[in-house]
């Protein structure tokens, strides 16, 4: 056998390989995802919305029950690979807290859980540029992503973070096109 035969014949066996590996990836975020096992994952969806957006003078996620509003984001407002992806993700960071800690991610102390967050934030950035145009549009957003978004919409939208963490006018005034902040005042709730 020759060696241009034999680099050809390794070209497509790792061409091969690659699409099959990318293909079951595909698939297995286009079955019907197992929304109960989300339910399972309440307290650890509480918690990850804490470390996200901890309760300081103002209410905090798990004050304004986020992981209710992330869960009912999750099953009713997203599609089967945002799901698949997100439970996915949370059994993931599961057993990565359990590997690099010994503990479930709940037992965990802060430096622990922001380390592990950031860890999941470091694996889901997309690529660059036309890649991660195609790669966001064929496998969704990575988990984490979905995560601090949901949790922003969870607590910005609730009755307590509007109104506790953000500077909220119940009846907004006339139109000013440009309003400064005043130094030590709350980002506004409303545009």
């Amino acid at each position: 056998m020759n060696r241009r035969k034999a680099i050809k014949s390794l070209f497509v066996l790792g061409v091969g390989a690659f699409a099959g590996v990318e293909s079951f990836k595909f698939l297995s975020l286009r079955k019907k995802p197992d929304l109960a096992e989300l339910h399972r994952y309440k307290p650890l969806i509480a918690e990850l919305a804490e470390t996200i957006i901890p309760a300081t003078d103002t209410p905090g996620a798990k004050d304004v029950k986020a992981e209710d509003c992330i869960c009912a984001l999750i099953q009713d407002c997203s599609d089967r690979t945002t799901q698949n992806k997100f439970i996915y993700g949370l059994e993931d960071l599961e057993s990565y807290s359990h590997s690099e800690f010994g503990n479930s991610f709940i037992k965990c102390n802060n430096m622990q859980r922001n380390k592990i967050l950031q860890h999941f934030e470091d694996a889901g950035k997309p690529y660059k540029g036309i890649m991660g145009k195609v790669q966001n549009k064929f496998f969704g957003k990575s988990f984490f992503t979905t995560l601090k978004i949901y949790t922003a919409i969870a607590y910005c939208t609730s009755m307590e973070g509007a109104t506790k963490g953000l500077a909220y006018d119940y009846i907004p005034g006339g139109y000013g096109a440009c309003i400064p902040i005043m130094p030590g005042q709350k980002s506004w709730a409303t545009k």
